[in-house]
């Protein structure tokens, strides 16, 4: 049976924006964000969810749009 460990990451925008789809989370990262994405490929992570962080809102102050995205990797165990 395959064991798997599991690590998260926190990704960070250029801007904010909306985002609809995974696809569209990935889209406008910072360049260090890019590099560590780039890097835990490099080192067979495998990217499994992204949970990204709205901020603003109806009932909050200032523009709604993803600030942020938290990115859930796993690999096998060695």
């Amino acid at each position: 049976m395959t064991k798997f460990e599991h690590a998260t990451v926190l990704l960070k925008f250029e801007k904010k924006n909306f985002a609809a789809s995974r696809s569209d989370v990935l889209q406008g990262l910072t360049k260090e964000s890019a590099a560590a994405l780039g890097k835990l490929g490099d080192d067979c992570w495998e990217l499994v969810s992204v949970l990204p962080f709205v901020s603003g809102g109806p009932f909050l102050p200032g523009p709604s749009g993803t600030d942020a995205a938290l990115g859930f990797f796993k690999r096998a165990k060695a």
